[in-house]
């Protein structure tokens, strides 16, 4: 047993804690076309995602380091083994080993040491080849507050699992009390696959993905790579409560949603980056969001371990001058077409095409491809956790941080996090395609459209 916490979190008043016996039978199941795609990313650079929880709690290394094994063996989320060719994967019953890296804040905000902490996570590659930890976790131990993280293959899990996982463990690090979970909400099955509905409906959600397809041709195209480095840049904003409230209001007062809001902001931070494009052949812009299709998925499948993602695209006229209110109309317009007849479900037809045309390419081309046939210049994650950290029971959480890897089908990722009425934004881009000046601009316009309570 590892040595107790030096802050009461263990110690002889605290009652042991049973250590699940791990499940016998190997779990495994079928990758879908989402997850078949991001292998295929993983071969040009790393593609991983991170979460960071913000405990008002110390939280012990070595307590930390417990709870993992027990939670992994619980759920039987141990070494994983792919078989790229045949689509599948294996979790093997004995859970990860590795030790949690341990972080120190040298600076006075510790939040600098966590988006360094960060960047290095979504640069450092997984060996999926063969037999591998999916999962990377870290912490940054504090005397009233700690932050506990993990970085993952993200081909094996989306926020939803992923959000559940890291606040089980969390829980269980501040909470000396809290029973050892069933681990049957966290276990992995057979694969998640969102269905695509009837025939009928099948063919309309493949030809909405072939008509945003088309509308993707007469959009600008993003900066080309300049270098072949598939390195991530990582920058995190916390907005303020305030902050936050101005965003709230704007989507409630114009009648829409705050995705249709960032979305909007989205195109107009990247516009000024792209005058040439009036007059010419390619005119729009576009933007991408990545969709939560659990809700689509049978009551008893809606929490199992594992991804069930899609996207759409955007593809909209940004002409000189137009206001942030009149555009977010307009993506609002777009996007209601999309919920309700769930045409997001049909990117799995996008995600298969553009695995069949990248795979017969040469390396120096794959680097370029979706700026040529997919010219998203960003997308859009977002995900709020408060409901999650209250059905987990972790009132301890106060801050949360996403970020995932921009990938090679756009220059940049904001993740949208919203927490105690606030929203953080985790920002990935590839300074081999938006130099970092350029990058701080878009971020900067991006805040301002948010936060400010006149337009601009």
């Amino acid at each position: 047993m590892h040595a107790h916490s030096p802050h009461g979190l263990a110690g002889p008043d605290r009652p042991p804690r049973r250590i699940p016996d791990a499940p016998g039978a190997v779990t495994g199941g079928r990758f879908n076309e989402f997850q078949r795609t991001m292998l295929q990313w993983s071969h040009l650079h790393p593609y991983n995602a991170v979460h960071v929880v913000k405990v008002n709690q110390p939280a012990s290394p070595a307590i930390f380091e417990e709870r993992i094994q027990d939670i992994l063996a619980s759920a039987g989320l141990g070494s994983l083994t792919i078989d790229e060719p045949r689509g599948t994967y294996q979790f093997q019953s004995t859970p990860p080993r590795g030790i949690p890296r341990q972080i120190e804040a040298r600076a006075a905000n510790p939040e600098d040491a966590i988006y360094r902490e960060i960047e290095r996570q979504l640069n450092e590659p997984f060996a999926f080849s063969g037999t591998f930890d999916p999962f990377r976790f870290f912490i940054l131990p504090g005397g009233d507050e700690s932050y506990l993280g993990v970085a993952y293959f993200h081909a094996i899990a989306d926020a939803d699992s992923i959000g559940r996982l890291l606040l089980e463990i969390a829980g269980a690090c501040v909470d000396p009390h809290r029973a050892a979970p069933a681990g049957e909400e966290l276990r992995p099955n057979s694969g998640l696959r969102a269905p695509l509905g009837n025939p009928w409906q099948g063919f309309r959600r493949a030809l909405a993905a072939f008509q945003q397809y088309q509308k993707l041709r007469t959009s600008h195209r993003p900066p080309v790579c300049r270098f072949p480095d598939g390195r991530n840049e990582f920058r995190g904003v916390a907005l303020s409560r305030a902050q936050t409230i101005i965003a709230l209001n704007k989507a409630k007062i114009w009648n829409v949603t705050v995705n249709d809001l960032c979305l909007a902001a989205l195109l107009l931070a990247v516009s000024p980056l792209t005058a040439d494009r009036f007059g010419s052949a390619r005119p729009n812009l576009s933007t991408a969001c990545v969709v939560n299709l659990r809700g689509n998925l049978r009551p008893e499948e809606r929490d199992q371990f594992g991804l069930c993602l899609g996207s759409f695209s955007i593809t909209q006229e940004v002409p000189e001058g137009i206001s942030l209110r009149e555009l977010a109309g307009s993506v609002r317009d777009s996007t209601l077409e999309i919920k309700e007849k769930k045409l997001a479900l049909g990117a799995a037809l996008t995600f298969w095409s553009s695995r069949f045309m990248l795979r017969r390419m040469p390396l120096e081309k794959q680097r370029n491809f979706y700026r040529k046939s997919y010219p998203v210049w960003g997308s859009i994650t977002n995900r709020r956790v408060d409901d999650l950290c209250a059905t987990s029971g972790v009132t301890a959480a106060t801050d949360y941080i996403r970020a995932v890897s921009a990938g090679p089908a756009m220059p940049f990722v904001i993740s949208v996090t919203g927490i105690a009425g606030r929203l953080n934004l985790g920002i990935s881009s590839k300074p081999n395609v938006m130099a970092a000046e350029e990058m701080t601009g878009v971020i900067d316009r991006f805040t301002a459209f948010l936060t400010h309570p006149e337009e601009r």
